[in-house]
């Protein structure tokens, strides 16, 4: 039988010190030779027929390590799991060298999660801040979306370009009669009133007509990027190639029509109110899930495993390499990240921690289960969700063993919505909201 002592190292940190007696140890070596004369092969001897004397001075190294993973294979988890220490992560495992004759040691440092016993998370005083949607905001929106359907038109003869006009544009830069290269381009194409090219320049080209060509002084700012050129006035030869003014659509029934499925302008008003509240209703929904964060984990302080806030940054960094490849970036060309870099994300992954096992702990006390009904009513939404058949979203799942991950979930919005049922909330109108993120209308 496996002698085990437990040391408590911290928290989430304990040290398990393993002693398999000799009896054992000599089985499993005995086992590990018989197994080898079966297969081993050695000049001046029959397959099966090797003396264990010669076996031993060929593989004794490579029977101890055998007979020490073995060991390790059959009583590690088993003990764990016979004390009922749940791990998360083993930190390492040290063996002592086997001999015959004595028993075998092995010391294992793991880390566990900590014991929490959530308290102070009912009656919680909340804030819940709510924006009215106004008709200014829905006109905005509107408005938005004429803009990027507007198409474009040569400008009428004789009219000089302003602001929101696109044109193609040649410019030569000189400082000091020498020409910069940096500064000069060719079929430039800008949208005048958006000073892309140098700050306060587009205002100098209003006025000016199609193959005009102007000459311009600036005196470029102090902080300009290029500090050898910052200070100085530089001349620009400008010659307008193209121009074209955008001609934004009517505001009617074709309109709506055109963006999708609607079939009257009242229509279009209606679903952009009603995209402009969800939005608003989701960034109030997370701000009380933030705040709900915030107060459980002042109320209960405890240490947090180092592994479960390195993978939750690991995670953090997958996300923003998938943004940066949505937005088109190689991710050959994105190098690995730094220490310092992983350190920046520390805090928000271990905040991530902290509320993944209060959340856990509160779905524990208060009994919080999740069934199969409610599992395959989620998946169905979700593939619903993600325009996927509900049979290839559970095949996704399966294969990559997330059915837990999903059904823990699930779990923890449980956990959200008992504390929020619970909770003393107060309603305040927020602030003004400012421009909400793009609506579901506008993506189309």
């Amino acid at each position: 039988m496996t002698n085990v002592q437990i040391e408590e190292i911290s928290e989430t940190k304990k040290k398990i010190i393993f002693e398999i007696p000799e009896d054992r140890v000599r089985e499993v070596v005995d086992e590990q030779y018989r197994d080898l004369k079966k297969t081993a092969q050695i000049k001046g001897f029959r397959k099966g027929k090797v003396p264990l004397e010669i076996l031993r001075s060929y593989f004794k190294t490579q029977v101890e390590a055998d007979v020490s993973r073995k060991i390790i294979e059959d009583t590690f988890q088993p003990t764990l799991d016979e004390k009922k220490i749940d791990l998360v992560h083993v930190i390492k495992i040290d063996p002592e060298t086997i001999e015959v004759g004595r028993p075998f040691k092995y010391t294992a440092e793991i880390e566990v999660p900590p014991a929490i016993e959530a308290k102070d998370y009912r009656g919680i005083k909340l804030t819940k801040r709510v924006t009215t949607v106004t008709d200014e905001q829905v006109e905005e929106r509107i408005q938005r979306l004429r803009e990027r359907h507007a198409r474009l038109s040569p400008l009428p003869e004789g009219r000089g370009v302003g602001e929101g006009d696109h044109l193609v544009v040649d410019v030569e830069a000189q400082v000091e009669g020498e020409t910069v290269k940096a500064l000069s381009v060719e079929d430039y194409h800008m949208e005048l009133g958006r000073n892309f090219y140098l700050p306060d320049f587009d205002e100098m080209l209003y006025g000016m007509k199609v193959d005009e060509s102007k000459q311009i002084s600036k005196e470029l700012p102090e902080d300009f990027p290029r500090k050898e050129l910052a200070g100085k006035t530089a001349t620009f030869d400008v010659t307008i190639k193209d121009a074209k003014e955008r001609i934004l659509p009517e505001l009617d029934d074709d309109f709506a029509k055109d963006l999708g499925e609607f079939q009257t302008l009242a229509d279009l008003r209606e679903n952009v109110g009603t995209e402009i509240r969800r939005l608003y209703e989701e960034t109030t929904e997370n701000d009380l899930r933030s705040q709900i964060v915030e107060s459980v984990i002042e109320s209960n302080p405890f240490e947090v495993p180092d592994s479960m806030v390195e993978r939750e940054i690991d995670r953090e960094l997958r996300r923003s390499l998938e943004n940066l490849i949505m937005q088109g970036i190689d991710p050959k060309r994105i190098p690995q990240p730094t220490q310092a870099q992983r350190d920046r994300f520390r805090p928000s992954a271990t905040r991530a921690v902290k509320a993944f096992l209060i959340l856990a702990a509160v779905g524990k006390q208060e009994g919080i289960e999740v069934s199969e009904e409610e599992l395959g009513a989620e998946i169905q939404k979700r593939a619903e969700m993600m325009g996927v058949s509900e049979d290839h979203l559970k095949d996704q799942l399966s294969g990559s063993n997330m059915y837990e991950d999903f059904r823990e979930a699930l779990a923890h919005e449980k956990a959200y919505k008992l504390i929020i049922d619970h909770a003393e909330i107060t309603e305040e109108e927020a602030a003004s909201a400012g421009e909400a993120s793009e609506t579901e209308t506008e993506k189309e």
